[in-house]
């Protein structure tokens, strides 16, 4: 069988790289009858390989030769994969078009109500509150993309939903060539992945990708600081901040950073359901999607010590936004895989923001500690999250919040920021008098 997308036959697809993404191509080549290879830098687990061994037609691990593209009609690019990559420029020379998960998925879907968000920050609060809103509001949605459900694992179903919210992130927007959302909505932007893409310039033009596509029939949704300041192409315009729709009753004590998501929220509904209100409801009915594990989470206390979770900061500006966010003084957590960018912002903030304290850790606590002496910020360095934690510790007083809020990836020691969070949870229940919140916001 073949594949149809933007008008070409497809009938046989190189997927590069095999991962999350990966394999939820893999599934949709098996399921449509697509014939498909893979390249994979590096191991596959015995599970992968058994699974690709009756299924792939060709399979190569440990680096990437350019050998399939001789049987390749169209590449697939996982997220991982970045755009330099030499079997990308070569498809390229040779004609052969290189796509994105987000672009098969939405060939595939093509007509279907797509909401897609993106950002710095954000984004899964964002995208998991307009699916509940949405539901709310009778409408049928699905929630997917980089929040956990790859894009290309609901289009089986697409006969279940009329709506699908996507979390989409800078690195799947960079390989994306023909995504075309009905709502996009950009939230912020400030110094993030810049290991990837080398410049802010680079990184900004990347999470631009996700209006590229739309027409005047569509809506691009930003917040009243971006106006003027980023190019938005051709769908017609939407401030989520000035005005702010109306919002769930409560959601005045939600705090400012999640008063935001829920208002960009808020607008994207606006946009699918004719008179939509969101004032109709309370801000209790949301606090699922208000309040996601491991963004700014409230785990407990010990010796009158607030702890919280958000290990989901993985950039210095969500880090500050945390900051901005914690009542009361703060003995701050910070440390992991270096993003390569932001934390001279970061350190300036935090000469002026004063905390308790400041704990660095990880790979990039060297890296971070001399923009911290640098802006003149008092801090001490450990080698591990533990050695952080007990520090964090006895630094903090009574009415103190110990915020593990790194403004790094974890891919120093965990391989997720959720498995640094778990990790991060399991420490505190282990120490004498830990006490567990009673309630979700900090």
């Amino acid at each position: 069988m073949s594949l149809r997308i933007a008008g070409r036959a497809v009938e046989s697809l190189l997927i590069v790289g095999y991962g999350m993404t990966g394999r939820a191509v893999a599934g949709f080549c098996e399921r449509r009858g697509v014939r498909f290879a893979v390249s994979e830098a590096s191991v596959l687990s015995e599970v992968d390989e058994a699974w690709l061994r009756d299924h792939a037609a060709e399979v190569e691990t440990g680096g990437h030769t350019l050998r399939l593209l001789d049987c390749a009609d169209a590449v697939v690019a996982s997220p991982g994969a970045p755009a330099h990559l030499p079997l990308l420029a070569a498809a390229a020379e040779r004609g052969i078009p290189v796509w994105s998960e987000l672009d098969i998925a939405g060939a595939a879907v093509a007509g279907r109500r797509l909401v897609a968000v993106t950002g710095t920050n954000g984004k899964s609060t964002t995208v998991s509150l307009t699916g509940a809103l949405l539901e709310r509001s009778g409408i049928r949605t699905t929630v997917a993309g980089n929040i956990g459900l790859p894009f290309l694992d609901i289009v089986d179903e697409a006969d279940r939903w009329d709506v699908a919210v996507l979390e989409v992130s800078s690195f799947q927007l960079e390989q994306s060539v023909l995504f075309h959302p009905h709502v996009a909505v950009l939230l912020n932007l400030a110094p993030n992945h810049l290991e990837r893409h080398g410049t802010m310039t680079a990184y900004i033009a990347a999470k631009l990708r996700l209006f590229s596509h739309q027409t005047s029939l569509d809506v691009a949704i930003l917040p009243a600081s971006l106006v003027g300041t980023v190019d938005h192409g051709l769908g017609r315009l939407v401030l989520y901040d000035e005005p702010c729709p109306p919002l769930p009753r409560g959601s005045e004590g939600i705090g400012e950073v999640r008063r935001l998501d829920l208002a960009a929220a808020a607008s994207a509904c606006c946009e699918i359901v004719p008179g939509f209100d969101a004032s109709r409801w309370s801000v209790q009915e949301f606090a699922e999607a208000l309040y996601l594990p491991f963004r700014q989470q409230a785990v407990g206390t010990i010796g009158g010590v607030r702890l919280v979770n958000d290990s989901k900061a993985t950039s210095p500006a969500a880090t500050m936004a945390a900051l901005r966010s914690t009542e009361g003084p703060v003995v701050l957590l910070l440390g992991g895989r270096s993003k390569r960018g932001g934390y001279d912002e970061l350190a300036a903030y935090l000469s002026a923001f004063s905390p308790r304290g400041v704990v660095v850790f990880g790979e990039a606590r060297q890296e971070i500690a001399e923009h911290l002496s640098r802006a003149g910020v008092e801090h001490q360095s450990v080698s591990d999250l533990e050695t952080a934690v007990a520090l964090g510790l006895a630094t903090a007083r009574p009415g103190d919040a110990l915020l593990l809020s790194p403004a790094c990836s974890s891919f120093d020691a965990f391989r997720s920021y959720e498995e640094r969070g778990e990790e991060f949870n399991r420490m505190a229940r282990r120490v004498p008098g830990f006490r567990a919140a009673d309630a979700k916001d900090i």
